[in-house]
């Protein structure tokens, strides 16, 4: 199993909309705040001219109040390409 331990995340949380009156109106909202670690890798990843793609994991929790909510978590998926490490030629066919 691939280990994202180094990847940079961003956690938020979803809560039920409280503010919906009609149908029309999401189910659940929630923010992201990018930090600037997660901006910078996801631009470094574009400037290889490969598309920075997310990841998404969600977990149901509940508040210290009593309130059910998501807690979710983004993180950049590791790149389709090989790494420096990958693509060096060390003259091995493998």
């Amino acid at each position: 199993m691939p280990d994202f331990n180094d990847q940079p995340k961003v956690d938020f949380a979803i809560f039920k909309n409280s503010y919906k009156t009609t149908d029309k109106h999401p189910v659940k909202n929630g923010k992201i705040e990018f930090t600037r670690e997660f901006l910078k890798a996801m631009v470094e990843r574009a400037k290889t001219g490969e598309m920075p793609v997310l990841r998404v994991a969600i977990w149901d929790r509940v508040s210290k109040g009593g309130v059910p909510y998501e807690n979710a978590r983004l993180d950049l998926a590791r790149s389709e390409r090989g790494t420096q490490e990958d693509t060096e030629d060390d003259g091995l066919p493998f």
